[in-house]
């Protein structure tokens, strides 16, 4: 089985080599670097501009506005020219390239019913039931297999915002991130009667408090344990039909948990035929590039092995729920 799987990864690799050493595909690369500089460097420019004027205004009055407007001839209309000859009437920007135009089709070489687009369209309610509680929720970067599981994956970012008042009585507002990481969506292969939400808990060394904002028990659910003592001071179980609950809680479930206190905060959610999980990461999947020079870097090959590793994370952290 190793080997075969072996074969295969080295069959993919060499099929997106030759891809990326066709002349077409290093045209369409091209292209899409530039694509993505003029984006960066539109953005600054349009900021230099904005800040440039005011300055002169301040300086020179409508003399400085005139100044601004020849400097911004000189120097800026090139560059909106040529952003308008490329995309055209295209409103493409730099998390659409890199994502839709750039990774979807490598997922395609791996999952030809794959894709990735940069909305996702996981519904918002059963995703609350895997985070902690929230006030915004920022989804962004699905990933879809589009397979008999229905898997899906996707970036979250979920925080709220909290004011505060100084003796000077000056107001002051701070965003908290409650959720940062991903979360899964996935066909649960066996009817599920009612729902099961399995969310962690943390407790406090000395008074072996439980410090959560994760939702509480909520009306017409039991909180069960588990005869793993260790799940039981990691994790909160919560369920409609206990039997149900029992039968899914079988100890290879509860050695995956244990194996992923470790790693992350994970939580689950299943309702009939719908499951979700949750993996706070501390980070982002499929991150854009940021700058001029991580953008000219930009390979298939090297962005395959990426996506790669972190296909291969996903399938493994999910298979034992097919």
């Amino acid at each position: 089985m190793a080997e075969e799987i072996r074969e295969s990864r080295e069959e993919e690799l060499e099929r997106i080599r030759k891809i990326e050493a066709s002349s077409e595909y290093q045209e369409k690369l091209q292209i899409l670097r530039e694509k993505m500089k003029l984006n960066l460097r539109w953005k600054m420019y349009k900021i230099a501009m904005v800040i440039g004027a005011i300055l002169l205004f301040a300086m020179f009055k409508f003399v400085g506005l005139g100044i601004a407007a020849v400097l911004g001839f000189i120097f800026v209309y090139p560059v909106f020219k040529r952003k308008r000859e490329l995309f055209r009437e295209k409103k493409e920007n730099n998390e659409v390239l890199y994502v839709e135009r750039f990774l979807s089709p490598i997922v395609k070489e791996i999952f030809p019913a794959g894709e990735m687009k940069v909305t996702p369209d996981f519904l918002l309610d059963p995703v609350k039931k895997v985070c902690p509680s929230s006030t915004n929720y920022q989804g962004n970067t699905e990933l879809s297999f589009h397979d008999s599981r229905e898997l899906s994956v996707m970036n979250l970012y979920a925080y709220h915002v909290v004011e505060s008042t100084d003796s000077k009585g000056r107001t002051s507002r701070k965003e908290v991130t409650d959720f940062y990481g991903q979360v899964f969506r996935m066909h649960f292969p066996r009817p599920f009667s009612g729902h099961i939400r399995i969310i962690p808990t943390e407790k406090t060394a000395i008074l072996k408090r439980e410090i959560q904002n994760y939702p509480g028990k909520q009306k017409n659910e039991l909180k069960i344990d588990t005869e793993d003592i260790r799940h039981n001071e990691h994790y909160n179980i919560f369920c409609t039909d206990e039997f149900m609950a029992r039968r899914f809680l079988n100890p290879t479930v509860l050695e995956w948990f244990d194996k992923n206190i470790a790693e992350s905060r994970t939580a689950i959610y299943i309702e009939d035929s719908s499951m979700y999980i949750s993996r706070y990461t501390g980070y982002q999947l499929f991150p854009v590039p940021k700058t001029v020079e991580a953008i000219d870097k930009l390979s298939m090959v090297e962005e395959y092995k990426k996506l790669r590793a972190e296909i291969d994370f996903i399938e493994g952290f999910t298979e034992i729920f097919t």
